[in-house]
Parts: C-alpha cells; sequence; structure tokens
C-alpha cells in the first residue's frame, strides 16, 4: 500500500481533526504498549540537542566576531549592474592560499538577471598561474547551483565535470537547496533567494585536499549553504588560486580577510544600491515550516563500557519523513519489542504505537558478508512530526570502521522513487553524508580504551556484540506546529 499523494492523507475536515487528536492509525497488528518513560526519553533527546547548540551557538558567535574584526573593506564589482554581462566576462581579485595555513575569507552580494538557474556566483579554484598563462591548470570551476553540469576541471590530470561524473564528483558538495537549484526550468525560488543575497565564502586546505563553505543569506532572512570539496594530489606544498566569475549576474566584493593577490583594475563602476537596501525584497516562497532531527545513539559494548554518539539538522523543508536501517560487512539482531515509532504528537497513546517485528529479526548475514545497500530494517515513515527507536546487537567483521550499522533519514519517498531525498546517512563511526548533513553536528566520546593511541581499532573491537540503542525525533522548528500533518504510516508504508 502506498499513501499516493501527502496531502490525500486528509479527506476532508472531519479527518483532520481525527489526525489531530490520534496522530497515528490504529492498527492492531502493529500496536503494542508505549514504554513507561517514553515521554521521557524522546524530551531528553531534545534536551540533549538543545543544550549542545547553545554551546556551539556561542562558539560559533565567538568565532564570527573574532573574524570580522580582522576583516578589511574591499569593495569593487564583477559585472555590470545590469546583468548584461555574459560568460567570463568578467573576474574578481586572484586570493592566494600559499600554505595549509592560509584561508581565503570573503563576502559579497550577489545580484542575479534570473534568466537561468547559473546566472549567479561561480568560484574558480586553479593552480599559481594566471589565467590564459603557460601550464595554468583549473582543478574545479564550480556554480552556486546544483543543476546537472555545476562543477568540472581538472583532477589529477584528468577533465572531469559531473554532468558526465556525477556519482564521484557531485557527492563532493553539499547543500541546504532542497529541489530548488536543481532544474532548469523551474528555478524561480532560488533565483528570488540570491537576488541580493549576502554571501559568506571560505576555502581551506588539508594535505592534497581544498574545502570551501559558503553561506548565502538572502533578503527574506532565509540562508543557504553550499559546501564544497576537491583533491588534488601533491598540491599541498604548492600555492592554488581562487577567484570568482559570472554569467548574468553581478557581484559586489566587500570585505576580505587577507590581501589579494595582485593590484586590481575594476572593469565596472559599482552598483550604488549594493547595500543600500533599495532592493527590492524578495518574497520567500520556501515552504515555512520546517523541521528539526536529533539523534542519539547509546552504544553498550559487550563488557559493559557505555558511549553515546549524537547528531542534528535542521532547516529540513519535507512534510514528511521515513527511517532505516541497514548494514555493510556486519549483521543486526533487532530487539522487537525495543523498536518502534510514531507521530510525535501521539506519544501518549499507547494503543497507535507500531513496531516493525513481532519477533527477534537478523538483518544482513550471519557471516557478515553483507553487501552495502542490500540488508534493510523495515521502511517506517511519518508524515509531519515523528519519533523513530531502535534498539538491535551490531556484529562486525571487524575489517572496517564502517562495517557496522547505518542509520538513514529521508523525505518518506520510497528508494525506488525519483522523489527519493536523503536528510543524512549516519553510519556508526561517527561519518555520514546527506543533504543536511554537517559533520560540525556531531559528537561522540569513543575511547582508546587499551591505550594505544588508535581509538578506532577498539571501535571495530567493541562495537562486535554491542548493544545499540538509537532515539531519532523529527519535531517542527516553527512556534505554531501543524497539528493536521501529525500521523505515522503502516510498516512497509511510503509517502508517495
Amino acid at each position: 500500500m502506498k499513501i499516493t499523494k501527502l496531502m490525500r492523507c486528509a479527506l476532508g475536515a472531519a479527518v483532520l481533526v481525527a489526525f489531530s487528536l490520534v496522530g497515528c492509525e490504529k492498527t492492531d497488528i502493529y500496536s503494542i504498549d508505549a514504554p513507561l518513560d517514553l515521554q521521557a526519553r524522546i524530551d531528553s533527546v531534545g534536551n540533549i540537542a538543545t543544550r549542545q547548540q547553545e554551546i556551539a551557538d556561542s562558539i560559533a558567535a565567538a568565532k564570527a566576531a573574532a573574524m570580522e574584526a580582522r576583516l578589511t573593506d574591499d569593495v569593487y564589482q564583477v559585472g555590470a549592474t545590469d546583468n548584461s554581462t555574459g560568460w567570463w566576462g568578467g573576474h574578481s581579485k586572484y586570493y592566494r592560499l600559499a600554505t595549509n595555513a592560509d584561508t581565503v575569507y570573503v563576502k559579497f552580494k550577489n545580484f542575479t538577471s534570473g534568466n537561468n538557474v547559473w546566472c549567479n556566483w561561480v568560484q574558480g579554484i586553479t593552480n599559481d598561474v594566471a589565467r590564459g598563462g603557460t601550464g595554468y591548470v583549473e582543478y574545479a570551476i564550480w556554480r552556486a547551483d546544483n543543476y546537472s553540469n555545476f562543477a568540472w576541471g581538472t583532477e589529477n590530470g584528468t577533465g572531469w565535470n559531473t554532468a558526465n561524473d556525477g556519482d564521484t564528483h557531485g557527492t563532493q558538495q553539499t547543500t541546504n537547496y532542497g529541489g530548488m537549484a536543481t532544474d532548469k526550468t523551474d528555478f524561480t525560488d532560488y533565483s528570488n533567494l540570491m537576488n541580493g543575497a549576502d554571501c559568506v565564502a571560505s576555502i581551506t586546505r588539508g594535505g592534497d585536499s581544498i574545502y570551501v563553505d559558503v553561506t548565502m543569506t538572502a533578503l527574506s532572512g532565509k540562508k543557504l549553504t553550499k559546501s564544497f570539496y576537491i583533491v588534488e594530489n601533491g598540491i599541498q606544498d604548492q600555492p592554488i588560486r581562487v577567484f570568482w566569475t559570472i554569467e548574468n549576474c553581478h557581484l559586489v566584493f566587500y570585505k576580505t580577510l587577507t590581501a589579494p593577490l595582485d593590484e586590481f583594475t575594476p572593469d565596472f563602476e559599482v552598483d550604488a544600491n549594493w547595500d543600500s537596501g533599495s532592493v527590492e525584497e524578495i518574497v520567500d516562497d520556501v515552504p515555512a515550516e520546517t523541521y528539526r532531527a536529533d539523534m542519539t545513539a547509546t552504544i553498550t559494548t559487550a563488557s559493559n563500557e557505555v558511549f553515546t554518539y549524537t547528531f542534528f539538522a535542521d532547516g529540513l523543508p519535507y512534510t514528511g519523513y521515513g527511517s532505516f536501517l541497514l548494514t555493510e560487512g556486519g549483521h543486526m539482531v533487532m530487539n522487537p519489542t525495543e523498536t518502534y515509532y510514531c507521530a510525535l504528537a501521539d506519544t501518549a497513546n499507547s494503543s497507535a504505537w507500531y513496531h516493525p517485528y513481532a519477533v527477534a529479526t537478523t538483518i544482513g548475514n550471519e557471516d557478515n558478508s553483507t553487501g552495502w545497500w542490500s540488508a534493510f530494517t523495515d521502511y517506517t515513515a511519518v508524515i509531519g512530526e515523528g519519533y523513530f527507536h531502535y534498539k538491535f546487537v551490531n556484529y562486525t567483521s571487524g575489517i572496517f570502521n564502517w562495517n557496522n550499522w547505518v542509520l538513514v533519514l529521508t523525505d518518506g519517498q520510497s528508494r525506488a522513487s525519483k522523489s527519493y531525498k536523503e536528510c543524512f546517512v549516519l553510519r556508526g563511526d561517527a561519518a555520514g553524508w546527506g543533504d543536511y548533513f554537517a559533520a560540525e553536528n556531531m559528537t561522540n566520546d569513543y575511547a582508546d580504551i587499551d591505550g594505544d593511541g588508535d581509538i578506532w581499532n577498539d571501535y571495530r573491537s567493541y562495537m562486535n556484540g554491542a548493544t545499540v540503542e538509537i532515539s531519532l525525533k523529527v519535531s517542527a522548528e516553527s512556534t505554531t506546529k501543524s497539528a493536521i500533518l501529525s500521523k505515522a504510516l503502516n510498516p512497509g508504508e511510503t509517502i508517495e
């Protein structure tokens, strides 16, 4: 059975009211008594995450203030104010990272014609040779959008682009765009947000890797984020250059951390209104209802050591969410009475709680030969706010850190659907990916038990036979929460 359309779950006002009161459909086959401390369990996930977020916000604010104090004014424009400048028709100053200790940090305003999804900032990362010079190499050219060929370059002497190599290089970026900047014919929401957006770009290095983080704040206050990285073997001791270019847009640079590489004569007169507030404010059509996910995993080893692993993601835009576990190079034995889920608003209604398993169920091959993306727990899904709880014994081959459990939060669509999206994928070894994955939102207290200096060697050992308990809470971020969209689907059902 599938839910054909999200809002078709509501068949009339009476049904909507019923959902608001009940939250989950009662299905006796899957009904169990909720744990007596269920509400406390759910609340504890949010309390831990709230405190961690308060600390993280305080640290971030202090870092931002310290960085702001170091910036210098450097105002110049790239592109004509009427956004008529064509592709590669204007370039910013060069910014150089000579060593791994250097950072490029600039602020600029982005103004777009809205003609195409790619009519916004474009960033180049090259070797230390001027454009057109002998030996000039473009490691990466990255557009602000996500559509098809949004990035290209030369990696280790081999040309690439995301249109033809998306599985490899497309995964090197994360954004919170959702579906906005992925279509060349439907990008109005994205263009509205990008017109007049205040952009902060940070470029750092680590060995042979180059990392870029960009935060774009729209006139409405909505924040868009884009992060990406490249790996270019052998460049860790070589200077690199960064610059920006355009197509049918214009950029006004106004702050920088370090002096640009060379003297620069602007080709374009600075837009008189670039920071005056006279630019018409764009209405943000992105759905106002957003959600936050908080995850806490408690790992109890066979020898009774206890470790805690947490993660949060905010700004999730979907109106439904799905969750499941999988494993690679291991297997899991699920606890049938401690694996359950429901609409979050229904925590007091014990008869409406579901759990996927009537008996202990093994996921994966018992010889730990399970291949990637081949063995899953039941797919569980909710409309609106929800709570997912898993308890199982984890087994691993111990060969690699990732030969353990993996948790996935999705938009509630089936894995075979073209609309299927992964909010985040969390591996047991505190790694992950997905549209809303951010490593800085993750904590763990995994320890070097034997004192040999290798935490992960111990981790691979103590995860075999460890009992893992995972609480995953998805809650609305708005102060006025929708009672209508609060419903748990039957096990195996997805939103489609």
